[in-house]
């Protein structure tokens, strides 16, 4: 695959969103590969608005896209630049599962991969990925920094300030900064500007810039200095290993849509001589105040480190396997060594795995008491501050989330980098191995229990957000995060995607994580509702009742809808399991079935994304209730 454009003939090959899943003729966005200034960087355009921009090619990724660097094992990115063609394309090396890149109808572009595992395409990344990268959300000279939510997300330059005041008190801040002290390029001699560092950021857009690849960064400094109009400069291309890079790219212009991002470019800011003065004195003021009490500081840390490690050894020591699980269920998660786990997995044995996902994989351990548990650790490449953070995550959610219907957390390691939880173990495995598996096994799972399972998920995802006395969002309930006990009882699992969500505030902040197929509209779009999570539910249940898997086009809710509007709902079920008699024993289920149950029919039908109003689920009295929101979302 490839994209960009024959210089000889003019032709030009971009993606193109389809209008809606169901129609493919052409959509409003679409991607493509821009090169005015010479340096490449793709971007997604709605109509004639720039809507999401990738950032310039550094000669290994695009700068705003760090993530490229996982696919260079099995899908090497490279762009070629020649008198005959500018394009950027990928390649697929030996043994590297299939992959796709697709431009969605509601504006996100999705490189997707083949898992032969579960027969479906999972979502390797997407863009745009956060509020950061909405284009110019900070306007021109502002920063954006998608951790910083009591801001705003924005902020601007060193030596800027907003241009708007009230405007950025009122969250608007797409009309940027203004300078505090104007240059002194071509007027006094003696205060000359300088320029200070803003690292580790996604390159303004090049719109604005000229480039010369031919000279080092140090000469491109000295060439900034000299153009008054230069107003920031950076290295065009990076060395592999770090330590600076070559090449010259030079801003003359406002300096647009720039974010913090990991693996990000150092940008030279030029500023008057004064602002840099005042910079220089502010951090020798610092440095002088805070070096006795840090130095204070750093001898009662260190005392206190040498202290606890002391008497972390001597209690691991003692410490027995079956004391580290306890045999009750406790409102606190206790802490087990490292050790205890490799003992109960067989140091980690590929022959344990029971299951593996994004970040960690499953291991079925074992107690010398015969007691089964389940063993989730994080992979190596998860263990950054993001994977950190869905394992604190996991374990504070978790700890506070007591239900029949949710996975029970024995314990937790969070050992070096370990991150490694303890589960009951779910000897039944995950519902989606019986609803999309062979006949012998979708059979296994009469109407009763299908039914049964269905309250199950409700009444765990109606706990979550309101049982539990805090709002929880799952944010990536699907089937195979549903796990069954030995009782067929449904288990919500997986809350390393779990967020605490405040009802009242919209925190467009979070890092989406959803599966193609269950992921409403609105996490799409970054708004994070605890009504995402019935969506999902809506998805989950329909493919309960039909064993048929929905994916990315939403064709099940589609077929849903029509055998609704035609009262042809019963041909919706599963037909590997026999409908029960209207009449005798099973007859409840059957009436249950053939009538506009809350469970099974409406509710299923208003969740797609094309239908409001959307229900909303509680608990009441004798299993779910459903209500619907009249304002929307």
């Amino acid at each position: 695959m490839k994209m960009g454009k024959n210089l000889w003939t003019g032709d030009e090959w971009y993606l193109t969103s389809w209008r809606s899943p169901d129609d493919p003729s052409p959509g409003s966005y679409r991607r493509v590969l821009e090169y005015g200034t010479r340096l490449p960087e793709v971007v997604l355009w709605q109509r004639d608005a720039k809507v999401y921009r990738t950032g310039p090619w550094n000669g290994r990724w695009f700068n705003g896209v760090p993530e490229a660097l996982t696919y260079a094992h099995d899908f090497p990115l490279y762009v070629t630049a020649s008198k005959s063609e500018i394009t950027y394309g990928y390649t697929a090396r030996s043994g590297a599962p299939l992959t796709r890149v697709v431009v969605m109808d509601a504006g996100v572009v999705r490189r997707l991969v083949w898992d032969a595992g579960s027969l479906a395409w999972k979502t390797f990344f997407q863009g745009p990925r956060d509020v950061c990268d909405a284009y110019g959300k900070c306007g021109a000279f502002g920063l954006c920094d998608a951790s910083a939510v009591s801001s705003a997300f924005c902020g601007c330059l060193q030596g800027f300030s907003p241009a708007s005041p009230p405007a950025w008190y009122m969250r608007e801040t797409s009309g940027g900064c203004g300078r505090n002290v104007p240059l002194n390029c071509g007027g006094n001699e003696t205060a000359a500007d300088g320029f200070v560092l803003v690292p580790g950021v996604k390159l303004p857009d090049t719109q604005n810039a000229s480039v010369d690849m031919s000279i080092s960064t140090e000469e491109c400094r000295a060439r900034c200095s000299a153009n008054c109009s230069c107003l920031a400069y950076a290295s065009a291309k990076i060395r592999e290993g770090g330590g600076g890079g070559s090449g010259c790219i030079i801003w003359t212009g406002d300096m647009v849509d720039l974010r913090y991002v990991d693996r990000g470019q150092d940008l030279y800011l030029r500023l008057a001589e004064s602002e840099l003065a005042a910079l220089k004195s502010s951090k020798f003021a610092i440095v002088t105040v805070l070096w006795p009490i840090a130095s204070v500081i750093a001898i009662i840390l260190v005392v206190l480190f040498f202290i606890f490690c002391w008497r972390r050894k001597h209690k691991i020591s003692h410490k027995r396997l079956n004391d580290c699980i306890p045999q009750s269920s406790a409102m606190t998660v206790p802490l087990v060594d490292l050790y205890t786990l490799k003992q109960a997995t067989l140091n980690f044995s590929e022959t344990h795995v029971i299951g593996q996902g994004g970040f960690g994989i499953v291991y079925k351990g074992q107690l010398p008491d015969g007691r089964t548990i389940a063993v989730k650790r994080l992979r190596q490449s998860a263990r950054t501050r993001k994977g950190k953070c869905d394992f604190t995550r996991e374990v504070e959610v978790m700890a506070r989330l007591r239900h029949g219907n949710l996975v029970h957390l024995l314990a937790y390691c969070n050992e070096g980098d370990e991150g490694i939880l303890v589960y009951v173990y779910m000897p039944n495995k995950s519902l989606d191995l019986y609803i999309f598996g062979e006949p012998s096994l979708r059979a296994t799972l009469s109407w009763r229990k299908r039914l049964d399972i269905i309250h199950g998920i409700a009444q765990g995802v109606a706990y979550m957000h309101e049982g539990s006395g805090e709002s929880v969002v799952h944010r990536d309930l699907k089937l195979q995060n549903v796990l069954l006990d030995e009782n067929w009882r449904a288990k919500v699992a997986d809350f390393g995607t779990a967020k605490l969500f405040v009802a009242e505030r919209a925190d467009s902040s979070l890092t989406i994580v959803n599966s193609p197929g269950y992921a409403s509209p609105e996490s799409l779009r970054a708004e994070m509702t605890l009504k995402c999570d019935v969506y999902s539910f809506g998805v989950v249940l329909l493919e309960i009742l039909s064993g048929q898997r929905n994916g990315e086009t939403q064709r099940l809710l589609s077929r849903a809808r029509g055998l609704w509007e035609q009262d042809s709902k019963m041909a919706l079920l599963d037909s590997t399991v026999n409908l029960p008699p209207l009449s005798g024993p099973d007859s409840d289920i059957g009436s249950e079935l053939e009538r506009n149950h809350p469970t099974t029919g409406q509710p299923c039908l208003t969740l797609s994304r094309c239908w409001p109003p959307r229900p909303h689920i509680s608990l009441g009295p004798t299993g779910p209730e459903y209500t619907t929101d009249e304002q929307g979302l």
